[in-house]
């Protein structure tokens, strides 16, 4: 059964690729605009787009996705739990923080990727299954975690990711081609033709997974998870002369300036006319390589409407962390607990969302498990840490105050993606709590900083000097609570202010 999908699914990318391409929405060989059926229209659908490494600052370059902060809802204070690829996406996928999942970095030796992911069987217990238990039929497609790998087109990998009805994923799509792809048991590789971009490629697939469940009158949860903008930011040749004489955004007050009272880490950083030349070229390939990811959301929402499911389906975009490119003198990286590596787009557009709102309340990546168990009427465990963010955009409110950061400082991996000489350096372990007013981090090594929102947007004084000694006392209070929670009362508790 398996194999004749996945033949099913390689004919009919072959046909959507080149459309996908060209950012249009074609009928796929079956295609039909037939409506809903009842069993389909009793349960709304859900498409989650989450990129890799999408910083704030590639938003304005991304017409679609401003078209849909325009039809939705953007929540403005949406936190990642940790700013690094795999344990993000371990959040995600389990609603549970970095300290309840135990998956801290990206690679088995460092304590994370998949392996170990699936060996504390944290793949059994995931919004996937959640919705698969609850009657969706289910689809992956693109980058699933770290070490996942899909086998050869001889020897494709048994290893089939639970919770998934169907899936379509790479283990090393960085580069955007020359890569294999594991579509339900069988792999496929793709070389280097403009129509085997990956991005274009998970679009066609996406489609032909939207189409045959519409048809079939089934409620379906659709992941498309790309590879890029990470690095080395490939855009589709199409776009590879877009945006000439780009540059990186030279934010006023943080870009090449140091903070003061700067943690150790980060004291001696500084960038040079060489370095400020590397970033402008990596930024602006950075923005060409989103083209196609806005493509995706325009090509996917016009096949909502083709399938006549648009009206019952909920689109959430995203991303597992963001970016930092000049700000606090740093070269490209993430890691750390500035806003530029997790305050990241969350924006959901959907059939009872308020067109054009914007909710302010923290949110968290360990959120969308418990939201999206509640968009599709499924039981999650209350041993999540995570909560719904229905009810905040229905007009609720949350009596959550800060949101959690956690990150363990990996030592420099040769099989890590994110490895090059090219990087600011890995911040020390830290806990850090961010507030609208304020951000908080302990370091394990002793250095704090403390920056107030309010004066200081761009955290860029360390003022934890001033703070009372009370007080230094109350935040680490409130660290030790964080990092200790855990299942939704004790972390809503944790992370509310204290009596």
């Amino acid at each position: 059964m398996l194999k004749t999908r996945a033949a099913a699914l390689i004919s009919a990318v072959l046909m959507t690729t080149l459309a996908a391409c060209n950012g249009s929405a074609p009928a796929s060989p079956a295609a039909s605009s037939a409506p809903a059926t009842s069993a389909q229209a009793s349960k709304p659908n859900i498409v989650f787009v989450l990129t890799d490494d999408l910083s704030m600052n590639l938003v304005p370059y991304m017409s679609e996705v401003g078209k849909m902060q325009t039809e939705g809802v953007t929540f403005d204070q949406y936190i990642v739990a940790n700013s690094l690829c795999c344990p993000s996406r371990a959040n995600i996928f389990t609603g549970r923080y970095p300290h309840n999942t135990g998956i801290k970095t990206n690679t088995a030796n460092t304590g994370g990727g998949y392996q170990v992911f699936k060996s504390l069987g944290l793949d059994q217990d995931t919004f996937a299954t959640d919705l698969q238990d609850a009657g969706y039929r289910t689809a992956m497609m693109g980058k699933y975690m770290n070490e996942y790998q899909p086998g050869s087109p001889k020897k494709p990998t048994t290893d089939n990711p639970a919770g998934w009805d169907e899936w379509a994923l790479a283990a090393s799509g960085y580069a955007g081609f020359n890569y294999n792809l594991n579509i339900n048991g069988q792999v496929r590789h793709y070389g280097r033709n403009d129509t085997d971009y990956l991005t274009d490629v998970l679009t066609g697939l996406g489609q032909d997974f939207i189409q045959r469940s519409a048809d079939e009158g089934e409620p379906f949860l659709l992941e498309l998870s790309t590879f890029t903008p990470h690095k080395p930011y490939i855009p589709a040749p199409r776009h590879a002369d877009t945006y000439p004489g780009l540059k990186a955004p030279r934010t006023a007050g943080s870009y090449d300036e140091k903070n003061t009272d700067a943690p150790r880490w980060l004291a001696s950083q500084e960038l040079t006319p060489s370095r400020k030349a590397k970033m402008d070229q990596q930024f602006r390939q950075r923005v060409q390589a989103v083209q196609s990811i806005n493509d995706m959301i325009r090509t996917v929402r016009a096949q909502l409407e083709k399938s006549g499911v648009a009206d019952n389906t909920y689109i959430v975009f995203s991303a597992d962390n963001g970016y930092h490119m000049g700000e606090h003198s740093l070269i490209s990286g993430k890691m750390t607990a500035f806003d530029t590596d997790v305050n990241v787009p969350m924006i959901v557009v959907g059939p009872d969302v308020p067109a054009g709102s914007t909710v302010s309340a923290p949110a968290s990546t360990v959120d969308l498990r418990s939201t999206f168990g509640e968009i599709a009427g499924a039981t999650v465990p209350t041993t999540v840490d995570g909560q719904s963010l229905v009810p905040l955009w229905e007009g609720g409110a949350t009596d959550r105050l800060y949101s959690l950061i956690e990150h363990t400082g990996m030592e420099l991996d040769t099989m890590d993606p994110d490895n090059g000489i090219f990087r600011s350096p890995i911040p020390p372990n830290y806990t850090a709590l961010r507030s609208r007013k304020w951000l908080y981090v302990e370091y394990d090594n002793g250095d704090r900083e403390y920056y107030d929102l309010t004066d200081d947007p761009l955290q860029m004084h360390n003022v934890y000097r001033d703070v009372s000694k009370k007080s230094r006392a109350e935040l680490h209070r409130k660290v030790i609570r964080a990092k200790r929670c855990s299942g939704q009362t004790s972390c809503a508790t944790a992370l509310t202010p204290t009596p």
